[in-house]
């Protein structure tokens, strides 16, 4: 039986039907694959991490506390591209085990849900570590490239959907005024009088203090639904 299968084999390679690899062929796939599913993972847990520094670092966990417009404002926020960049990631690399056989006996979901469960868990490490705090003040200073951009954004404010962030710079009985000025002269630099929500005390403000503010910019005037004092000050 086994003479069978040999000559069939032989006379397939004969044939052309069947095309000998040497075994370097088969090493140099394997550190290739590799070397691109660490690389596909490290991308994940690095942009699954980014996700998670971003919305607690830019305050925009606090959006929820704002009621459904707070909730709307969260979502038009969420950096959803880099999250999908991560999970795109974790597709190819799942694309990538089973065309090369590694997880050709297990389960297209568990291959996934094993490999989503290792980037979150990567991710929760890093942000334990200052990395991404360390990028944020590089991109602060003009000094990180590439990826700059995106950590930038995250003390920004964004007008358009209605989110504000900067200090205290004076207070009044109905109104105070915060300031915004990362020193890269755009649009988001700038002054806004803010009038908060009914039941603010804005005796609760001192000038210096870090505020979060989401509202509806009206002229000059915002007209806050809510207002957030952070701890740093200026």
């Amino acid at each position: 039986m086994e003479n069978d299968i040999s000559k069939q084999v032989l006379e397939m390679i004969g044939q052309g039907k069947v095309s000998m690899r040497s075994r370097f062929y088969y090493l140099l796939q394997l550190i290739i694959v590799s070397v691109l599913s660490v690389v596909t993972l490290s991308l994940s847990i690095f942009a699954i991490s980014f996700v998670m520094f971003s919305i607690h670092e830019s305050g925009e966990l606090l959006l929820l506390g704002f009621g459904e417009k707070g909730l709307r404002a969260l979502t038009a926020l969420f950096p959803w591209l880099t999250l999908l960049l991560a999970f795109g990631a974790i597709l190819l690399l799942e694309w990538l085990l089973r065309y090369f056989k590694f997880g050709y006996r297990i389960s297209m979901l568990r291959i996934f849900l094993t490999l989503t469960a290792i980037a979150i868990t990567g991710s929760i490490l890093i942000n334990l570590t200052p990395l991404h705090a360390r990028l944020l003040e590089r991109a602060d200073h003009d000094t990180l490239p590439v990826i700059g951009a995106i950590y930038e954004e995250i003390h920004d404010s964004h007008q358009q959907q209605g989110v504000f962030r900067g200090y205290v710079a004076s207070t009044s009985a109905g109104s105070f005024t915060i300031t915004h000025n990362d020193n890269d002269r755009d649009t988001d630099d700038g002054s806004w009088t803010i009038i908060p929500p009914v039941g603010f005390d804005i005796v609760s403000l001192s000038v210096g203090d870090r505020v979060y503010v989401a509202g509806k910019l009206q002229r000059d005037l915002v007209y806050a639904y809510g207002v957030k004092i952070s701890q740093d000050r200026e």
